[in-house]
This record gives structure tokens, sequence and C-alpha cells, in this order.
């Protein structure tokens, strides 16, 4: 069964196996359980408030609670592994995304109008009761793979007052999700025409059916509304359609799914999924290393041929001239090329990519977002300003980049034990005019991941490397909530 890791060890009975003739539990599967830097003051010349911090202000990600154990029928059908296929990276098709309705009136209940959003705000119903609710008990049971508490809340918890149809809707689709298919798609026949249940939620249930690589997923708008259980649902699906395109190698196309995964979960109504989101970037920067950090991957690009005697910065100083829309560094150039260790020749034809680099910090889930256009391309780990030194929201852009960066107000020389900085400073500016913040490294990588500096972004050293290299400057920074 795709995405579960079925462990022999006892058996439980979950709860979910709701019947498609009433909207009561009328039967139960028996299961196997399956298991400071340039904010401690700025670069500038005020002198910085406070100190330096002394200790760690981590602030651990506590999950929505879920005792629970995911069921899996002996009985059900399985779908088959896809074969391996040879690698090779090719024009990817698109995956097919359709925008959702917008029924009802929904408020975005997570994030203020007025503040920065990856992709514009989207609304979410609250007139729908419990929807939220069931919504993060199924994506929780997903993520962790144990729905015994989604078990719980829809045998005897708010579930039981549901409508029949949104009872059924929820069986049906963790059926699928287990591979009952066929029980699933009964519930499907049964539930259409029903009060209690969107087209959206329908559409999504119908998508579930479909065997996991072939799917047609609605890709989430880049703005208006959504019911927060079809969100759910969609980014489940789009999870399975990530993993499924990773094992037949297909990196652009996943890589495509993974980003739209970690955008929604930053979106959605409920606290971020910190642990998930980070898991997520893990898995995309290996698809996205055949694709967006491939040269035979398939994104938009410049070509430009190596000329004799010419290094990086001629060809990219050369490439700016051509083209003046590009915002490029060398070590961009170089990671998109495959040249990161080795040497370019007079005659290569590099490619030169035209979707602008940018950033997205979200501060709830303490994660900073390396994008190529809006496509998420690697996930990091950070930390974020302490009471009383909050990260200020907003949009920056990349100022001076620093190796080695000393504490200037402190006169600390880097690799001082009191110097907080790390290996690597990037200034943010705001509205063009240097500001104290940045993102830098860290002397304390402990602290990554907390509530601990004083208003910069803290990345571990070999973490805003790699930024560093890759990130212009001049490239956008929107930092939010």
């Amino acid at each position: 069964m795709r995405g579960f890791v079925v462990v022999a060890l006892g058996a439980i009975l979950i709860w979910i196996g709701l019947s498609t003739e009433g909207s009561k539990v009328d039967a139960a599967d028996v299961a196997e359980v399956r298991a400071g830097e340039f904010d401690e003051g700025g670069i500038g010349d005020a002198e910085p408030e406070g100190g330096i911090p002394t200790e760690d202000a981590e602030r651990p990600y506590t999950p929505p609670p879920a005792d629970i154990a995911p069921a899996v029928d002996p009985q059900a059908s399985v779908e088959p592994e896809p074969a391996p296929i040879e690698r090779s990276i090719e024009p990817a098709a698109p995956l097919q995304r359709p925008e959702p309705p917008t029924p009802g009136s929904f408020a975005d209940s997570r994030r203020a109008a007025d503040e920065p959003t990856v992709g514009g705000a989207l609304g979410f119903d609250v007139s729908d009761s419990g929807s939220e609710e069931l919504a993060q008990i199924l994506l929780e049971a997903w993520i962790t793979e144990e729905p015994s508490a989604l078990g719980a809340y829809m045998t005897e918890g708010a579930g039981t007052e549901m409508p029949a149809a949104r009872q059924q809707l929820v069986g049906g689709f963790w059926e699928a999700l287990i591979g009952k298919v066929d029980a699933a798609q009964q519930r499907f026949d049964a539930i259409r025409g029903q009060d209690g249940v969107s087209s959206t939620q329908l559409a999504l249930l119908a998508a579930a059916i479909d065997p996991p690589g072939n799917r047609a997923v609605p890709r989430v708008a880049s703005s208006g509304r959504i019911e927060p259980l079809a969100l759910s649902m969609q980014m489940i699906l789009l999870g399975d359609e990530a993993r499924s395109l990773m094992e037949v190698r297909q990196y652009g196309r996943s890589a495509v799914a993974w980003s739209d995964l970690i955008q929604m979960e930053l979106r959605a109504p409920w606290a971020p999924h910190r642990e998930a989101i980070l898991s997520w970037g893990a898995t995309l920067k290996q698809a996205q290393g055949n694709h967006r950090m491939a040269k035979g991957g398939n994104w938009p690009s410049y070509d430009v041929t190596v000329g004799p005697g010419e290094y990086l910065t001629d060809i990219r100083k050369r490439a700016l001239r051509q083209r003046s829309d590009l915002l490029i560094c060398t070590g961009l150039i170089e990671a998109t090329n495959g040249l990161v260790g080795r040497y370019h020749h007079p005659g290569d034809v590099l490619r030169i990519p035209t979707d602008r680099a940018n950033v997205i910090v979200d501060l709830d889930a303490r994660a900073v977002l390396y994008r190529h256009g809006d496509e998420v391309v690697q996930v990091w780990d950070c930390g974020i300003g302490k009471a009383g030194h909050e990260t200020p929201l907003g949009t920056f852009t990349i100022g001076d980049k620093i190796e080695r960066p000393p504490l200037s107000t402190k006169g600390l020389p880097y690799g001082h034990p009191e110097n907080p900085l790390g290996s690597r400073w990037l200034a943010l500016l705001r509205d063009g005019q240097k500001s104290s913040y940045g993102i830098h490294g860290t002397s304390d990588p402990s602290g990554v991941g907390g509530e601990v500096s004083l208003g910069c972004i803290r990345m571990r050293n070999d973490d805003v490397n790699e930024l560093f290299e890759i990130l212009p400057r001049g490239a956008e920074v929107i930092i939010q909530r």
C-alpha cells in the first residue's frame, strides 16, 4: 500500500468504516498497527540593545494530539508499485489542477489581510461548523500515518453530528488513501447529489480514487476562497502525488507538487506543521536536484555561450547586458549548470535562469523558503527574533553580502566566541535603505528553530552558506506570519 508502513505487531479497531446506508458507524476494520548577529545592533552604526543573547529561547513545536494507529485491511487491494524507469530529464507535463469553485462566505482565520503572504491570501469557510477542526485532524492523520484520532472524532466526537454525506466523504477518502478503491467508489456513488458535501470535495474524493501518479489534483488558487476540508484533502493528494512521481523519477512534476504542498500549508487557517514542512523540504531538495538545480531540468532559461578566457563574472555581466530583466549571481549560474567544483570551457552553453530568485521567511513555521519565481526550490530551518525583539514583517531586498562577517558595533572579528554572526551575512534593505536586520549564520546552531535573535533571521552556517551563493543582490525577501 502506497505511503504506509505496516507493522506486524498488534491490531486495533479503526472506526471509520461508515456504512453507505446511513450516517452512523455500523462496521469496523480489523487492522494491523503501523506504525548574535548583525541584529545585535546591526552592521550599521547603532549600538545593539540588550547585548548578545547568551541563552537559546527555542520554542519547541507541539503537534495537535493524535494518539492514533492507522488501519489497513489485510484483504484490501494494493496498487502495484511502478517499475523504476531509466532516468531522463525531459519536459514534464504539468499536473492537471483546475481551480476549485468559490462557494459561500469565507474568512482567513490565520493571517491579517494586510500581512504579506505566499501568493496572496486565501479565504476559508468558517460558516461550516467543525470543518477546520476536521481538516486539521485529517491532515494530521495523513502526516503521522496514525488515524485513530480521526476515527475517534468521526465515531465519538463532533463527527457524529455531521451530515451523513460528509461522514461518507471522509470515510471514502481515507479508504481511497489506504487502497480500498472499490469501497471508496461505492461511497462516492452513494453521496453524489446529497446535501452536506460540496462539488470541490466530491471532485477531490474522485481524484483520490484514481491511482497515485495519475491524479487530476486541483491546484490551490493564487487567491480566492476554499473550504478548509477541501484544502486538507488537496494537500494530502498532492503529497501522495509528489511521492509517487519521485518513485518514477518524474522529478520536475514532483518538485512542483512538493512546492505547492509546502506553500499551501503556510497559507492554511491552522498553525503550520513545522516538522512536516522541513521533512517535505528535504524531499523537495532531492527532486530539485534533478530539476531546477540540474542543467537538463525543464525550467525557463536564457542560453549563453562561453567565450575564450571568460570567467563566470564575465558571463554574468554579458548576460545582464543582453537581458536587463535578469536577476542572477555567479553562484546561481554554477548551481543550475552543475559547475560547482568543476571548470567551464570556451564553447560551453550555460543556462541562465529567467525566473527570479526570491525568499519567503515564515515566522510561524520558522522556515526559509528559497524560490525561483513562485516555485520553492529549497527549505531551511531558521531562528527568529525573541520577545521584545520580534522580526519585522514586510517586503525587503538583499543588500550587501559579506563572508566571514565581523560584529562591527562591538569590534569583534569573525570567529570570536562572542560574535554570533556565523559564516555569512545577507543584509536586508527596506525600501532600498539599510536596516539593522539580515539573514546570517550562527556560532550557536542549537538556537536555530527558536526565538533567539534580536530580530534577524538566523540559520545554520552550512545552510546560510548555500543560500549566500545562490541568492543575488536585489532579490526580494518577504517576511510573513
